[in-house]
Formats: structure tokens, sequence, C-alpha cells
């Protein structure tokens, strides 16, 4: 079992040593803190006021943080409370945060200002690109006494929905290049209907660039001088990067010292809004694992005027214990998907283990073949080794089973005649449709015994007697269901209906009557003063249609598994079918029709199966045993901010 024991706490002492305590005892102990106000029932038990005296200091800092690039200092336990409890001129920090914000601010400015112009410069290169042979003085172009010439930017979908409009104005308009959302253009028209023209333009957003007042002599000589200019206000960025980064050096030893301080002081407030006192004590209460318990006691135990109550979890009654699960391995890549569905409660098991190994099996049978196994596999090998995604590791398991059982179906990139299959060959077997799907529904009636068990477990671990005794997915459902199960296998082998007297009895009789008087048995079972219902006739009727259900549940959920072989069948299918399109191609597009279509079977294919493989594990599996309805274990931790 994955889910990590926890055991209840209960700390005292005086308030003038609470801040010491919680730095030295609690902050990077693995240790959640609860609202000891609503956790323990004591008359005059006050909660501390809310302090947020660091709150916006940490988000300014925070956000600093992100261009400096500090990590929370760690100090020795010696050391802790002096560096971070000493005296901090909070007023000298905001001054030191304000000139730092002013300094990036700075920066971005004159960035921000730098790429304009270079943007400016390299929009008029273009512009004049085309003329750069002309042996005229750029500047008299602009002197024309019978026609004007703009040049500047505006919004690209303001000139395509004015494009017609336009088009019937007495100027011709030139677009140069896009950025985003924004088009440069040239414009030229009669100079006397200029004002017109310019403010039908000004109108749309154009932003004029006076080349002119930036561009003198020849095009030749200009695109020299402004390439010039370009590479000196790139020098000047890089200039700039340079102090900045000089500045952040100087000062980062500094930001990072009180960038600690002020998180852990932060955090100090934020446990004690959780806690309470009591006159001059203190009340803190929480969770930490069980196996932490005896050396934080121990720890506890030697200091003056601080008391440790604990409590096992069945026994405390205003508060539920957060959940901590761990695997190791291949289990570690699939808890994901558990907690996706929801985290299990401390009274459940993990169904971590039973969801990897069903899954993996699963996804091998309907997805198997050595080849896109292999590249399913060494896919999530590089994804998760190379690039560092943790929640690819989980395809290095799905593509050794799909390789696994390539093996069995013989298929090697949807090719069944390469290499020989260990067991069956979903295409080319006589009888390999009807094994496959028998297969499939014997693997699902595995699985639902299995939930059911898993059910049985959870109800006796929450102590829940009724559920884990009468419930379909109980005792009751064990019976019915396991008891057809053998029905079934004894009459295959008998080769005639086995069902004898007591059969009925064991499978049918007694878990109906189970179900039908579910309510009515669990209230005896309970030493309840009523024990039948009021309403006796809905009653009945309602339990005779849970019945009906219930067998209709259990036929239909086995019959569910049947998409496992279904989907078996259709990779082999969808495989021929790439092949024999290939063998109709001639040379290299037979190789590359082959290429595409293993391409998208793994990538289609292999999401449509990881999908259902999903819903069987929600639906079929979860769904009869697993509430999912723990809380995460979220302690008090400092570099979590």
């Amino acid at each position: 079992m994955a889910v990590v024991q926890m055991k209840y706490i209960n700390i005292m002492g005086p308030v003038r040593m609470f801040d010491g305590f919680v730095l030295e005892h609690i902050i990077n102990k693995n240790i959640q803190i609860e609202p000891s106000y609503k956790t323990i029932r004591t008359h005059g038990l006050i909660p501390f006021e809310e302090d947020s005296t660091y709150d916006r200091l940490k988000k300014r800092m925070q956000i600093l943080n992100e261009k400096i690039g500090a990590k929370v200092e760690t100090f020795d336990q010696d050391s802790l409370a002096g560096e971070i409890l000493g005296d901090f001129d909070i007023g000298a920090t905001y001054s030191f945060i304000e000139t730092l914000e002013k300094r990036f601010d700075e920066h971005k400015s004159a960035m921000a200002n730098l790429n304009t112009e270079i943007r400016e410069r390299e929009q008029i290169i273009n512009q004049i690109q085309p003329i750069s042979e002309l042996e005229v003085d750029i500047h008299e172009m602009f002197s024309f006494s019978f026609m004007k010439f703009r040049f500047g930017s505006m919004p690209k979908e303001n000139l395509e929905k004015k494009k017609d409009y336009l088009d019937e104005l007495d100027v011709i308009y030139v677009p140069v290049s896009e950025e985003d959302d924004i088009v440069w253009l040239s414009y030229f028209m009669p100079t006397q209907v200029s004002p017109v023209i310019d403010n039908v333009f000004s109108a749309l957003g154009f932003e004029r660039v006076k080349i002119s007042d930036q561009v003198h002599g020849m095009p030749k000589l200009a695109l020299e001088k402004l390439s010039a200019e370009i590479k000196e206000l790139k020098d000047r960025m890089k200039h700039e990067e340079s102090d900045l980064e000089s500045f952040i050096e100087k000062e980062h030893a500094r930001f990072s010292k009180l960038y600690t301080i002020v998180l852990y002081r932060a955090k100090i407030n934020e446990v004690k809004s959780l806690a309470s006192y009591i006159g001059d004590t203190f009340v803190l209460t929480g969770w930490l694992p069980h196996k932490d318990f005896a050396a934080f006691e121990k720890k506890i135990e030697s200091i003056d005027h601080i008391v440790l109550s604990s409590e096992d979890p069945e026994y405390v009654m205003t508060s539920t214990p957060p959940t901590l699960i761990k695997n190791k391995g291949i289990f570690k890549h699939f808890e994901s998907f558990v907690t996706l569905y929801g985290l299990p409660s401390s009274r459940e098991v993990d169904p971590t283990k039973l969801l990897t190994l069903t899954y993996v099996l699963m996804f091998g049978f309907m997805f198997g073949d050595v080849g896109q196994g292999l590249v399913i596999a060494l896919a999530g090998a590089y994804l998760f080794f190379a690039r560092k995604m943790a929640s690819t590791g989980m395809l290095i398991w799905l593509g050794v089973s799909s390789t696994i059982f390539g093996f069995l179906y013989g298929s090697i990139f949807g090719n069944e005649e390469i290499i020989r299959p260990l067991f069956i060959s979903p295409l080319h077997d006589k009888n390999s449709i009807m094994n496959i799907l028998v297969i499939s529904a014997v693997y699902g009636a595995i699985i639902i015994l299995i939930s059911i068990f898993a059910n049985i477990i959870n109800s006796f671990r929450a102590k829940d007697w009724g559920r884990m005794i009468f419930d379909k997915n109980g005792i009751a459902g064990l019976l019915f269901y396991g008891g057809v199960i053998v029905c079934v296998i004894l009459s295959l082998l008998a080769g005639r209906v086995v069902l004898t007297t007591a059969a009925v009895v064991v499978v049918i009789i007694i878990p109906m009557i189970m179900l039908i008087f579910r309510e009515p048995l669990e209230n005896l079972l309970r030493r309840r003063d009523r024990i039948m219902p009021r309403e006796k006739g809905m009653y009945f009727v309602e339990s005779s249609f849970e019945i009906f259900e219930t067998v209709l549940n259990f036929f239909s959920g086995t019959l569910s598994f049947l998409r496992v072989g279904a989907f078996a069948l259709n990779h082999a299918g969808l495989s021929l079918a790439v092949w024999s399109l290939a063998r109709m191609m001639s040379g290299i597009g037979g190789i590359i029709v082959v290429i595409i279509g293993n391409l998208l079977t793994i990538v289609l294919e292999g999401l449509i199966v990881g999908i259902q493989c999903l819903r069987l594990e929600y639906y079929e599996m979860f769904g009869r045993f697993y509430a999912g309805e723990g809380h995460e274990f979220k302690p008090v931790r400092v570099a979590d901010d």
C-alpha cells in the first residue's frame, strides 16, 4: 500500500516562543498545519489576527526574482533563528526593492526604444532597397512639387477592411513587410489631394515614419549609413544588457538574503493565521507522516515549555488525514492517472499498482506491434531522460508491453509475414477473432472480480459493514458474479450445463436475498431500533429494480472489455490496409506509404487506445471500489512559494 499513514498532533507552548518554534520545528519539516480553532473544541480558544505585513513585499520580490533568479538560502539550525528573526528594517527593504524595480523599468524602456529605432531603420532599408541604384538625392524625393510620398505602419486588419475603398482614391499604396498585426507600407499621391489622403490613412491608424528626417544623399550611401546605425543600436542594446547583468550580479547577494528572510517571515505569519491561543499559550494542530513521528516526538521532548500530544486518525473526529502517496519505479509514472480521478483517502487502498499493471497489459493487448512498440518506448525514453518530461515515463512501459504482444502476434510495423507469431495471429488464424474476444471477456471478468475484492478491502478498512457484505460490489455481488463464472467454467469443462440445487442457492438465492434485504440486514447488524423501512412496498419495488440493474451492470461491464479485443483486431486490420496500399505503389512510393501509415497509426490509434484503456480503468474498475475523496498532503515549506 502506497498511502502513507498519518499521525494527528497537537502542540502547545508559550506565545512568546511561537515564531522561533515554527521556524525551527514546523517549516520545512514535513508537517501540515490545520486551523486549530476549527479542529479543537475548547472554550476560550482565540485565533491569531491575520498579519499580512510581508505578503505584499513577498509578491513584489517574487516578480523581481523571475529576473534575478535568486534561490532560497539555507541556514544551519544554529544560525537559522538569528538570520530570520534578527533585526530587519522593512522600510529599507522596500526602498531597496523600489531601486531594483526602477532599474528594471529603465532597462525595459531603453530596450523598447532601441528596438523601435532598429525596426524603423530596417523598414526604411526595405523601403529604399528597390531604388538603391538610382542616382538621386532621397531628400529631393520628398520635395516633389506635384507628388507626395509617405512611409509608415498601420494595423493589417484596417488595411484589409478598407482595401476596396482605398483603391477608389487617387493614391498608390505599396505594402513593404508585415509584423504580427502591423503592415509597413508606402503610398504616393498627387500634391493637391494629399491633405485628404493623409486624413484617410490617419483615420485608419497609419503612423508615419519620416524618412526624409533620417536619410539624406544617394540611396546606396543612405543604406550604408542606416546599416551602420543599426549596428550601433544593437551594440547599445548589448551594452545595456551587460550593464543590467552587472547590476544584478552586484545586488544578487543582498536580494537573495532579504528574499529568504521575507519568505520565511511570511510563512511564519501564514502558520500563525492557522493557529490559536488561550491566554499566553499557543495551540497548533496538524498532521505528519507516522514514520516521522517518533523522531519529532523525541525532538519536542527536549524543548522546555512545549507540550506535544497525538492521536491516530481513526480517533480524530474534527479533521480528516491528508493523503500522501509514494510509489517507486514503474508505478510512479502512472500516479498521475490516479490523481486525475481523485486522491485515495486514508482508508482506501492506493490503486496505482493495480491500474499500472492492468493498463500496461491492456495497452499491449490492444496495440501489439514490435516495431511500433519500440518506437513508442524509444520516444518515451528520449522525452523522459533527455528532455526531463516526467509524465512521459509511462510511454517506455507502454512501448515495452506493445513490443511483447507484437512478438505474440507476429507483427512488426504492421507486417505479420516477417516474424512468426508466438501465440496467435489476429488476422491469419482461423479462429483468431473469436479467441481474442473470448480472452478479452475473461480478462474483463478477472478485472471485475479484482475490483470486488478491492471494494471489500476498502469497506473493511472504513468499517462500512453494509457496503462490504450487502453491496453489489461486496460479498453479495462476489457470490453472484463469482458463482456465475464458476458455473460457466464447470459447464464448459463438463460439456453440459452444471447447475445444482446447492449452486442455485449459493449463487442466486442467497445473493438476491442479501441485495433485496440490504437495508434491514444492515440495520440489524448495526443494532438500530428500526429494522424495516417505513415504506415497505416502495422499498421492495426499488430493491427489485436494483437487482435488475445489478445483473445488467455485471453483464454490460463484462461485455465492455470486448473492446480490448476489438481494438486488437482493428489495429491488425489497419496495419493490413497500410501494407496493402504500399504494395500497390512502386519503389519509393511504397516506402513512404509504410512510413506515413505507421506514424499515423502510432500517433492516432495509439492515442485512441490509451484513452479507451483509461475509460475501462475509470468506469469498469475504479467505479466499483474507488471513491478518490482524499485531499493532498501539503506540508509547510518555504520552497513551495
